[in-house]
C-alpha cells in the first residue's frame, strides 16, 4: 500500500499510528467523536523516512539534531507540505511533533519533542518541520527513550500542522486526579494566552478541581508573571502579564465536560491540552494519562499503617511470574502462616494483590480475618513464651532449612531434567514453610517482651524512647554485612591505586581489576568471601525475584564500597553509632529507673526484644537465600523455552504465570505451543503500559495532613532532629554514586543494601514506609532526620533544591 505524504487530521484513526504518530492519532479520534479541534493535516512518517533514506546514513550511524539543518528535503515532500498549508488557507499555524512512540499508554513523551508556534509562510513551515524532526534525536528525547526502554530502531516522526488558536486562556486538563487517582474528579490548570506558558512551566497556573457534575470543589489562584501570545507577523511574544480575570466556574465546567466526553470516547483517563476563545473550547491534544494511581480506597487505620511499610517492598511492579510463582505461592503463604500460627487470623491473597491475566494492577494492604484457629493459636503462643528468640538458629528445623538452602545453591540447573527443574519451585516452597514455622515458634516471645517493655516505659513516662532502645543495640546478619563492608573499605584505602579506581572508573572496570590484578589478591579473597557469605542478598527487594542478587551483580557491592570510600575514614564501622551511647545505658542511668530498681527487669526485656528483632531480621536474611536458586531456575526455564522456539527471548519467561509453566511438557521433546509466546507478549504489553503507575494511591495510605505554606511535603516523623541540605533524588542502586556528602537523600523506598548511603546523607525522605521500616530504623541508628510515608516526595522535590528536614515533626520545609 502506498503511504501518503500528508493526511487531513479528520481522516486519521488509531490504525494510522505507524504513519501519523501518536499526537495525530489522538487528534483524529477527537474529531471522530465530534469534538472541536482546529483544522489541520499531518505530514506523515513517509516524509521523514524519505529524507533519512536520501541522506543515506548507515544502520549504525547516530543522528544528531544538527544533521537536519543540512538534510535536503525531496521536492515531492516540499510540494505536499505546501499544498497542505495552502489548503488550510495559509496564515498562522502550529507545527507539532507526532512520533510513532508518542502519546501511548504508559509513555506520554510529554515535552520530549518540539512544538513550534506562530509559524507563518512556506519557508518558516519547512524550518519548523526540520525543528520537529531534529527533536526526535535531541538529548532529552534520547534520555527519555533510554529511561523507559523504548527501542528506537524503527522510530519515525510525523508533523501535525494546525491553524493556530489565539487563545484567551489555555492550559491542561486531567480527566482523573493525577495525585489521588480519583476518577470522579477533573483537574484543570490554566493561564492567560497560549498554553505554552503552562506546559513549559513558565507560570504557576490557576488550579481547579471539579466533580463529575462540573461543580468546582477546590480552587487555587496561580502566579502568572508572563503571557505568551502570537505575533501577527509570525512567531510568539512573551510579555509581562497584565491583570487578567481567571476563568469563570461556568467556563471551567464547559472545559471539564469536553474532557469527560474525551474520556468516555477513549475509555480511559486522558491528559488534554485545550484553549478558550470567547465561549468556544478548542482541544489541541489528548493522550492517555500515565503514572495514574489506582482509585483511592477507604482503608482502616491498621491497613494504612501496614500499607505504608509493605509498599516499600515494591520499588517496582512485580512481573506476572514474580507475582504467581514467588509472591502468591511463597511469600504470601509465609505471612499468612504467621498470622494463622500466632493469631489464628488468615490473609486472602486475592484480596491483597488485584491482578488481571496475571498482571498485578493494584496492591491493597491486608486485613487479616479471624478463623476458628484463634484459641489454638493463643495456646501455642503461651506454650512458646519462655523461648529465647535467639535460639531459633540452633533449632533442628533451622539446621534442616540451612541444609536445604545449601543443596539448592549447589544444583547444576542446566543438567537437570525438565521435571526436576520444575521441582525446584516445590522445594523452595517446602523450605519456606520451615522458615514460617520457625518464626511462629520464636517470635511470640519477642512480641511479648516488646509489649511489656512498651508498657513499662509508658508507666515511667518514657514511651518516646522505645524505638531507640529496641534498635540501638541489635546485632544481626545485616549489621554484620555492613561491618564487613566497612572493613573491606578500610583495606581498599590501604591500596591508593585501587581506591582511586573506585572514584574514577565504572564499577565493571573496578570489578575486573579486583579479579585480575595480582597486587590486590588479599582484597579479592576478602571480597569473594563477602559474596560467599552475603551474596544472596537481594538488590531490589525481597518481593522481586527477577532482579539479581549481590553475587549475580557484584557491581552493586562495588558501588556501595565506592560510597564508603568517599566518606571520611573513621576506622572500622565508620559512621556506625558509638556503643557507649547505647540507649539502654542511657535509660538505666535515669534516676527514676535507679530509684525503683528496675534495671534488671529492663535489661531482660530489652535483651529479649532485641533478640526478637534480630531473629526477624535474620530470618528475612535467610529467606533471601531461597531467591537465587529459584531465580536461576526460572532463567533456565526461559532459556530452554526460547532455545526450542516456545518463546522469542529467554527473558520473556517473566511474563508467563507459574501455573502455566508448571503444566508445560519438556519443550525439547514436545511440539511448540504458540499460545505460550502469545500469552507472554500480551502480558508484557500490559505490564509496560502499567510500568510507571503506582500500585496504590498515595491518598489511600496518607490522608490529607493539611496544607502549610512553608511545608513542601509531610509524612510520618521518623526522628533524628532537623538538618538542612540540597535534595538528591535516588531511584535505585544504579544511582547510589550520585549522592554527595551532606545531601538530603530522597527516594521511593529503601532496603538494607541502601544502608551505606546513610553514612553520607544529612537526612532521608522516603515516599513509602513508617517508623518501623528499614529507612527509619537505620536513620535513627545513624542519628540523621527521617521523614517517612510522604507519598510524593520524589515527584514534589527536585535535585539541588535546598530544604530543611524535620524528623521530629515529619515535615520538609
Amino acid at each position: 500500500m502506498t503511504v501518503p505524504l500528508t493526511m487531513p487530521l479528520s481522516t486519521v484513526r488509531a490504525t494510522d499510528l505507524p504513519i501519523a504518530g501518536g499526537k495525530a492519532v489522538g487528534l483524529g479520534e477527537l474529531i471522530a467523536a465530534g469534538l472541536d479541534v482546529p483544522d489541520g493535516f499531518v505530514l506523515t512518517t513517509q516524509a521523514y523516512r524519505r529524507v533519512i533514506a536520501d541522506a543515506g546514513p548507515g544502520p549504525d550511524d547516530q543522528l544528531s539534531p544538527g544533521d537536519f539543518a543540512e538534510l535536503s528535503i525531496p521536492a515531492e515532500v516540499v510540494d505536499a507540505l505546501r499544498a497542505g498549508y495552502a489548503a488550510l488557507g495559509g496564515g498562522l499555524v502550529a507545527a507539532r511533533s507526532s512520533a510513532t512512540a508518542e502519546d501511548l499508554p504508559g509513555a506520554a513523551f510529554a515535552g520530549q519533542q518540539e512544538t513550534v508556534l506562530g509559524v507563518l509562510g512556506d519557508e518558516a513551515l519547512l524550518d519548523a518541520v526540520r525543528t520537529c524532526w531534529a527533536s526526535l534525536w535531541g538529548e532529552r528525547a534520547l534520555a527519555y527513550r533510554t529511561a523507559i526502554g523504548v527501542d528506537a530502531t524503527d522510530l519515525a516522526l510525523a508533523v501535525v500542522v494546525q491553524r493556530l488558536v489565539e487563545a484567551d486562556h489555555a492550559g491542561v486538563m486531567f480527566t482523573a486526579n493525577p495525585v489521588s487517582g480519583a476518577r470522579d474528579e477533573v483537574v484543570i490548570e490554566s493561564s492567560a494566552g497560549l498554553g505554552e506558558a503552562v506546559v513549559s512551566g513558565l507560570v504557576t497556573p490557576d488550579h481547579a478541581v471539579l466533580d463529575e457534575s462540573g461543580r468546582v470543589l477546590r480552587r487555587r489562584a496561580g502566579v502568572a508573571d508572563v503571557v505568551i501570545t502570537a505575533e501577527a507577523g509570525g512567531g510568539t511574544r512573551t510579555s509581562s502579564s497584565a491583570q487578567v480575570q481567571p476563568l469563570s466556574d461556568e467556563a471551567l465546567a464547559r472545559i471539564a465536560a469536553a474532557g469527560r466526553r474525551i474520556a468516555a470516547h477513549t475509555g480511559r483517563p486522558m491528559d488534554v491540552e485545550w484553549a478558550v476563545v470567547g465561549e468556544r473550547t478548542v482541544l489541541l491534544q489528548a493522550r492517555p494519562m500515565t503514572a495514574l494511581p489506582p482509585p483511592p480506597r477507604r482503608l482502616n487505620r491498621a491497613q494504612r499503617t501496614a500499607g505504608a511499610v509493605l509498599i516499600e517492598l515494591f520499588p517496582r511492579r512485580p512481573t506476572p511470574l514474580e507475582l504467581t510463582g514467588w509472591l502468591d505461592q511463597i511469600l504470601l503463604p509465609l505471612v499468612d502462616g504467621m498470622f494463622q500460627g500466632m493469631a489464628g487470623m488468615r490473609l486472602v491473597v486475592s484480596e491483597v494483590f488485584l491482578a488481571d491475566d496475571a498482571v498485578l494492577r493494584e496492591f491493597v494492604p491486608p486485613t487479616p480475618k479471624p478463623t476458628t484457629r484463634i484459641p489454638a493459636a493463643l495456646v501455642h503462643d503461651l506454650a512458646v513464651l519462655r523461648r529465647d528468640p535467639a535460639g531459633w538458629a540452633s533449632d533442628p528445623l533451622a539446621r534442616h532449612y540451612d541444609a536445604e538452602c545449601r543443596k539448592l545453591a549447589r544444583l547444576d540447573l542446566p543438567a537437570l531434567p525438565w521435571a526436576e527443574l520444575l521441582d525446584v519451585h516445590r522445594r523452595v516452597q517446602a523450605a519456606c514453610a520451615d522458615l514460617t514455622r520457625l518464626r511462629v515458634d520464636y517470635l511470640p516471645a519477642a512480641a511479648a517482651a516488646i509489649a511489656q517493655l512498651a508498657g513499662l516505659l509508658t508507666l515511667l513516662g518514657l514511651r518516646g524512647r522505645l524505638g531507640a532502645v529496641l534498635t540501638g543495640g541489635v546485632d544481626s546478619r545485616t549489621t554484620a554485612a555492613n561491618a564487613e563492608l566497612d572493613a573491606l573499605a578500610e583495606l581498599i584505602r590501604e591500596q591508593p591505586v585501587l581506591a582511586d579506581a573506585f572514584g574514577t572508573q565504572p564499577s565493571a572496570a573496578v570489578l575486573d581489576r579486583l579479579r585480575t590484578d595480582p597486587a590486590v589478591a588479599p582484597i579479592r579473597d576478602r571480597f569473594q568471601a563477602f559474596l560467599d557469605a552475603y551474596g544472596h542478598r537481594e538488590t531490589a527487594g525481597i518481593t522481586l525475584l527477577r532482579d539479581p542478587s549481590w553475587a549475580d551483580h557484584p557491581e552493586t557491592v562495588i558501588d556501595v564500597l565506592g560510597l564508603l570510600l568517599e566518606a571520611p575514614s573513621q576506622g572500622r564501622n565508620a559512621g556506625a553509632p558509638d556503643p557507649s551511647t547505647d540507649p539502654l545505658t542511657t535509660l538505666l542511668a535515669l534516676r527514676r529507673v535507679r530509684v525503683l530498681r528496675l534495671g534488671g527487669g529492663l535489661r531482660r526485656l530489652v535483651s529479649a526484644a532485641r533478640a526478637g528483632i534480630a531473629a526477624r531480621e535474620d530470618t528475612h536474611f535467610d529467606l533471601a537465600r531461597l531467591m537465587p536458586p529459584l531465580r536461576h531456575a526460572m532463567i533456565e526455564i526461559g532459556r530452554r523455552l526460547a532455545a526450542h522456539g516456545w518463546l522469542a527471548e529467554p527473558d520473556d519467561v517473566w511474563f508467563l504465570s507459574w501455573p502455566e509453566i508448571a503444566a508445560l511438557p519438556d519443550p525439547e521433546r514436545s511440539p511448540i505451543d504458540p499460545t505460550v509466546a502469545r500469552n507472554a507478549g500480551r502480558r508484557a504489553a500490559t505490564y509496560a503500559e502499567l510500568a510507571s503507575t503506582p500500585l496504590i494511591a498515595g491518598a489511600s495510605l496518607y490522608p490529607d495532613r493539611g496544607d502549610r505554606q512553608d511545608v513542601l511535603v509531610s509524612g510520618t516523623a521518623g526522628g533524628g532532629g532537623t538538618a538542612t541540605g540540597a535534595v538528591r533524588i535516588i531511584h535505585g542502586p544504579d544511582e547510589f554514586g550520585e549522592l554527595r556528602p551532606g545531601e538530603v537523600l530522597v527516594c521511593p523506598t529503601t532496603n538494607p543494601s541502601w544502608t551505606p548511603l546513610f553514612t553520607r546523607a544529612a537526612a532521608v525522605v522516603v515516599d513509602h514506609g513508617g517508623i518501623a521500616s528499614h529507612a527509619a530504623i537505620v536513620a535513627r541508628e545513624y542519628g540523621i532526620p527521617a521523614v517517612m510515608g510522604c507519598g510524593s516526595a520524589t515527584a514534589t522535590l527536585r535535585t539541588g533544591q535546598q530544604v530543611t528536614v524535620d524528623g521530629d515533626r515529619g515535615i520538609v520545609r
